[in-house]
């Protein structure tokens, strides 16, 4: 190995290190301000919605941000966050998505002896207000999370880890990716038992979308598994946003 090679390696390892101090400070401010969601996030209306989910956002989209824009790889390296789509990122990602689905809704089914309960009703309706609410709230859930968690966590995460492991072996990045990103819905878990079904559940979503980016190269696929899990319990009538018990992974 030349002298400019292990420069440049050096360089690299370097660059993805302090790209992984800044998505665990960023994974860390969003711990704690998930954590105290509980005291409650007044948000105007109609974007009450996304109080909790704001607390969040916030801090992971910043890291990505930083990463991003102040911590850029030198040119012809991997891109930081490898945020890229292709046709085929649809199929694969529908079919991981309501995989995942089928396994976490069997996993409830044994940890609770029931299947996910279904909503009260229909889509709410009346002002404008109110129903500009539950569509934001459900774009909250379908779209604009899973967009923000998998740029952080399949993302900027798993290839700062990627980056700053000897050998980059896969299964570490994946394995940290899933962790992280199951112990972030942990902190908001009410009870052992939604503790189980949403830890287990984001681990294993986790595992699915960061193979996939591993994978691929590229994030399509793990945003649209994300997106189709998240829709499907929709899609099945099972929401917290129009009154049902399912736990829904964001």
């Amino acid at each position: 190995m030349t002298d400019d090679a292990t420069i440049t390696s050096r360089t690299r390892g370097q660059l993805a290190r302090k790209r992984l101090i800044v998505a665990l400070a960023g994974f860390a401010i969003a711990a704690v301000l998930a954590a105290s969601m509980r005291a409650g996030v007044r948000v105007p209306e109609p974007f009450d919605a996304l109080g909790g989910y704001l607390l969040v956002w916030i801090p992971l989209l910043a890291a990505v941000v930083v990463a991003r824009f102040a911590l850029r790889p030198p040119p012809g390296e991997p891109t930081v966050l490898g945020f890229a789509f292709r046709p085929i990122d649809l199929l694969w990602g529908l079919t991981a998505g309501l995989i995942l689905r089928i396994l976490v809704s069997v996993l409830e089914v044994l940890v609770t002896g029931s299947a996910p309960a279904m909503a009260n009703g229909p889509a709410p309706s009346g002002s404008v207000v109110i129903v500009a609410s539950f569509v934001i709230a459900v774009l909250a859930a379908i779209l604009f999370a899973p967009l923000v968690e998998e740029l952080f966590f399949r993302g900027l995460l798993l290839r700062s880890v990627q980056g700053s492991v000897p050998g980059r072996a896969a299964w570490v990045t994946v394995l940290v990716s899933a962790a992280l990103f199951a112990a972030l819905h942990l902190v908001v878990a009410n009870g052992p038992t939604e503790a189980l079904i949403a830890g287990v559940g984001t681990f294993l979503v986790g595992l699915g979308t960061g193979t996939a980016a591993v994978l691929t190269g590229r994030l399509g696929p793990a945003i649209v598994t994300h997106v189709v899990f998240n829709a499907s319990l929709l899609v099945l009538g099972v929401t917290a946003v129009t009154g049902g018990t399912g736990v829904m992974i964001e």
